[in-house]
């Protein structure tokens, strides 16, 4: 190159030194020339006498894509260097990955180009790059790049140094510092060439969708209502902890009564009062250190690491404490309590989260059926409990499907001589080892997991079909069946039940459907239910009178027609002056209200006498007859031979 050249002395200087390296990191043909069309200097790749005229000067030698010189194959870049029309021209042609980098290099789009040497100094950029950190082109030549990293990413460098070393390329994420202080996170794809010692980047500003990921990811983790964790957040950490050498406890809390405050204060104020309540549970001195998730509803889980029995428990007496501080909604103080379960991983390693989680819910449970407001330690007798849950739940599906339910009957007697009136239907389940279980034993957990409504279409078909022949041979036995809270929550429960009693020809006022006062109480779509089935003829009775929330006040306000007794008041009319005078008064108070009463229980002929005195007129107990099946049953009415006779 001619150093009497006025170009190549301004290429000389600090300004334009950057030009020069440039051209020669770059790893295809590419030449520097001056406004006269002359090459002032040129790379290796590039084989060309400096003086030769490679563009003649003219205004469309800024031109991309510009064909000049012998060859017409040849195509150049052109790209202005400053206001004396200094060019860099290079070759278009070599599909190689240097060619394709330089295309992409002085494209006109988004993506960010940068060239470092080989020790991480800018010598070249393109504008996208200079506009997204905001710094001058002069400013970020010869800066040291990894300067924009922040002072806490110690990771980036050497990891990013050792790719390029090891493979020759790295495609890392990482923030870079803007002039004005903030960060910018770009993703890069780097290229180190060894034979120029350059490295060739191509970047892409992803800080919009990091931003949107993260959001996405808070999202996903987070309950919305609260700010806490969610169900997926608590799994994931719990599984950390128990993959690890830990042995972490988990503190199951359910709000207690939480549907009547929601009911009565609006779903509103239920909300404000469970963000509070996360809240509170979040900045509790025993839960400071710990994951504290909402999974839905009114549940809320707390994550103990590396808790004993002792730590749990004490974790959560104080969280009930602080249940006793009032909440304000709404200006009302409303206090709360909680149901807690605790469970704590017995090994590190042998627990898993969902398990783990499980026990906690199944103490809880527990400590609701205790009485709410307490707390319960899951272990190994509540295991074995929900063992024979499961087992129970079981043997009820596969019941449903084998024809595993049987449904006996225990009549009713009037006391006068003694004949059968009534007969009750009763379930019976014959367990897979083949013995025959009374509702008591399989019941609750029919209830729990909801079967309650199939079993009990079960009983009433064969009981309207037994009433049927009943009517057919001309027995004036009613039959009864019992129906549970589940069943009255069912919006076609009466229209059903009347179906079937038309379909198996059993008129309607043959039919006695018992409840009891709780499941009536417990959900306001019961006295309508009755109230359809009283208007189409059939009788309401109150089952187990005299027990839980019993109110004489019931016998007036309910839809009722008959009033079965409960077994504990018979069991003391001839020891207790007190049951004996209440009984009588209760049998008054029904005789005025035209209501029926039958007395359940009565096993000695003690009993039956003491009910004879006070005037009761119908019973039931296994002094009379014990449940029986059907076919038993049958031949004690003498069923067949009426039907043979009407035969």
């Amino acid at each position: 190159m001619s150093t009497s050249n006025p170009l190549a002395e301004l290429l000389a200087g600090d300004a334009l030194a950057h030009w020069s390296a440039m051209l020669h990191a770059l790893p295809i043909p590419a030449a520097i020339v001056d406004a006269q069309g002359k090459v002032v200097e040129a790379n290796r790749w590039l084989e060309t006498d400096p003086g030769d005229r490679l563009i003649a000067p003219s205004a469309e030698r800024v031109a991309p894509g510009l064909a000049f010189g012998a060859d017409s194959d040849t195509r150049w870049r052109v790209r202005p260097l400053d206001q004396d029309a200094v060019v860099l021209l290079a070759t278009g042609e070599r599909e190689d990955a240097g060619d394709h980098l330089l295309r992409k290099f002085f494209s006109s789009g988004d993506s960010l180009f940068v060239v470092y040497d080989q020790f991480g100094r800018v010598i070249e950029s393109n504008a996208a790059w200079e506009n997204l950190l905001g710094y001058g082109r002069d400013e970020l030549f010869g800066l040291d790049s990894w300067t924009l990293l922040p002072p806490t990413d110690t990771e980036t460098r050497p990891q990013v140094e050792a790719d390029l070393r090891a493979y020759g390329r790295s495609e890392p994420e990482f923030m870079m510092r803007r002039k004005d202080g903030s960060y910018r996170v770009v993703r890069w794809a780097l290229h180190f060439d060894t034979t120029v010692g350059r490295c060739f980047g191509i970047g892409r500003d992803v800080t919009e969708e990091g931003r949107a990921n993260a959001e996405l990811e808070r999202r996903a983790y987070t309950d919305e209502l609260t700010g806490l964790a969610n169900r997926a957040r608590f799994l994931q950490e719990l599984d950390t902890w128990l993959a690890g050498d830990h042995t972490p406890a988990v503190m199951f809390c359910d709000l207690d009564h939480f549907k009547v405050i929601n009911d009565s204060l609006g779903h509103q104020a239920g909300d404000e009062l469970l963000a509070r309540l996360g809240r509170r549970l979040d900045h509790l001195a025993v839960t400071r250190d710990s994951l504290v998730a909402r999974l839905g509803g009114d549940e809320f889980v707390v994550l103990l690491g590396d808790a004993d029995v002792n730590r749990a428990v004490a974790a959560a007496k104080e969280t009930l404490d602080a249940m006793t501080v009032p909440f304000d909604i709404a200006g009302r103080a409303i206090h709360v309590s909680m149901s807690i379960g605790i469970a704590v991983a017995t090994e590190a390693g042998l627990s898993t989260s969902s398990a783990l989680l499980g026990e906690a819910d199944t103490a809880a449970y527990e400590a609701k059926s205790l009485g709410r407001g307490g707390w319960v330690v899951f272990d190994e007798e509540l295991r074995a409990a929900v063992d024979r849950r499961f087992n129970v739940e079981a043997g009820l599906r596969h019941a449903l499907k084998h024809d595993g339910f049987e449904v006996h009957y225990q009549p009713v007697v009037s006391l006068d001589d003694e004949s059968i009136i009534g007969v009750e239907a009763l379930l019976r389940w014959r367990s897979p080892d083949g013995v025959l279980l009374g509702p008591g034993a399989f019941l609750d957990v029919a209830e729990e997991v909801g079967l309650l409504p199939e079993i009990g279409r079960l009983v009433l078909a064969d009981a309207t079909n037994l009433g049927a022949k009943l009517a057919d041979a001309g027995l004036d036995i009613d039959v009864s069946v019992n129906v549970t809270a589940q069943d009255l929550l069912e919006p076609t429960f009466a229209r059903r039940s009347l179906n079937m009693l038309e379909s198996a020809g059993m008129r309607p006022d043959q039919m006695l459907v018992e409840i009891t006062e709780l499941a009536v109480l417990s959900t306001t779509a019961a006295v309508p239910v009755l109230e359809e089935l009283r208007a189409a003829g059939v009788r309401i009775g109150l089952d187990d009178f005299g027990t839980g929330f019993s109110s004489l006040a019931h016998l007036r306000e309910l839809p009722i027609d008959v009033v079965k007794v409960d077994r504990s008041f018979v069991a003391e009319l001839d020891t207790d002056p007190v049951t004996r005078s209440v009984t009588e008064a209760l049998l008054g108070l029904c005789d005025a209200l035209a209501l029926d009463v039958i007395l359940e229980g009565i096993e000695t002929e003690e009993h039956a006498q003491a009910v004879r005195d006070l005037g009761g007129r119908s019973a039931q107990g296994f002094l009379f007859h014990r449940p029986m099946s059907r076919a038993t049953f049958s031949k004690l009415v003498g069923l067949n031979q009426h039907q043979q006779r009407a035969a």
